[in-house]
């Protein structure tokens, strides 16, 4: 098991990884980051990724 942290989570490229390391069975998502003051920061990488 890959664990993995993406940095700028809320981006468009951020988005897209969120949702592949979702589908993938050898990864698992253990930190999304965004910069201080977006709007969001404290939500559901997975809502956010579709």
């Amino acid at each position: 098991m890959i664990h993995v942290v993406i940095s700028g989570a809320a981006g468009r490229m951020g988005r897209t990884l969120v949702r592949l390391v979702a589908e993938s069975e050898d990864t698992r998502l253990i930190g999304a980051v965004e910069a201080s003051g977006h709007p969001c920061v404290g939500g559901d990488a997975g809502l956010l990724a579709g």
